[in-house]
């Protein structure tokens, strides 16, 4: 063992044994990314997790590649040798992308977790073809419907290249074909709804983030300059969404 690796600060974070896609599960993860601040080894213990929803893969996969960037380490240990955790963040290819951990090849409900340029744009629509339009396992819909759902993920995805300002963006998902029911997730760590929307109109310095999302999802609303359009994608899939009984 090398001596700077021997003096190195090593951290143990205990994950909780429910993660999902809730307030719980957002506060667990900003309070991760806060900790992860630091430069050091963090050891992430899965001991107590009995369930973890795929589609946050793309969560924490976004902050371990933005604290190795910083020059931290992560180690994940106590996965089941067997089971279902340990199968869903492999099968999904995120053990193989964040921890260069071999990928089974096998079949899987998971949507593959990928990392984007946000100028890769190309990419990132052959990916939303692959797995959210066309594969066997999304939820029949019609030939519309599939262009509706299309062009109001291809807009949050171009809303996050214009607003954001981050480099990369990170997704992740999950089929569950027994409840007929998708869920995808998008993240980067760029600039926040709060600071675009209330940057953009003094009437709305003091808006929480909560009430900067509200305002943003309304048709119509854009924080674009005034001859460019903007503000149909969030309100589109949320109405589309909300007709399936999904939400956003």
């Amino acid at each position: 063992m090398a001596l700077s690796r021997f003096f190195e600060k090593t951290e143990t974070v205990v994950m909780p044994s429910s993660i999902k896609t809730d307030p719980d599960g957002f506060e667990f993860f900003a309070s991760l990314l806060k900790q992860t601040a630091r430069r050091q080894t963090f050891i992430l213990d899965f001991k107590n997790v009995v369930w973890i929803e795929a589609n946050l893969c793309a969560v924490l996969g976004c902050i371990i590649h933005y604290g190795k960037e910083s020059g931290n380490s992560f180690e994940i240990i106590n996965l089941p040798k067997d089971g279902y955790i340990k199968n869903t963040i492999t099968n999904n290819g995120f053990m193989t992308l964040v921890l260069n951990s071999p990928r089974p090849k096998r079949r899987s409900t998971g949507i593959l977790f990928r990392s984007f340029d946000m100028k890769n744009e190309d990419e990132v629509e052959a990916y939303i073809y692959e797995y959210v339009l066309n594969s066997k396992r999304v939820p029949r819909m019609t030939a519309l419907a599939k262009k509706k759902v299309y062009r109001s993920i291809f807009e949050i995805y171009q809303n996050s290249v214009m607003h954001s300002k981050a480099d990369r963006i990170f997704v992740c998902g999950q089929y569950y074909p027994g409840k007929g029911k998708m869920a995808l997730t998008m993240v980067e760590l760029g600039r926040s709804f709060k600071d675009n929307v209330s940057q953009h109109d003094p009437r709305f310095k003091d808006y929480s983030g909560c009430e900067a999302i509200e305002w943003a999802v309304e048709t119509g609303n854009t924080t674009k300059p005034k001859n460019e359009t903007g503000g149909l994608g969030l309100d589109l899939i949320r109405d589309f969404l909300k007709m399936n009984e999904g939400k956003l």
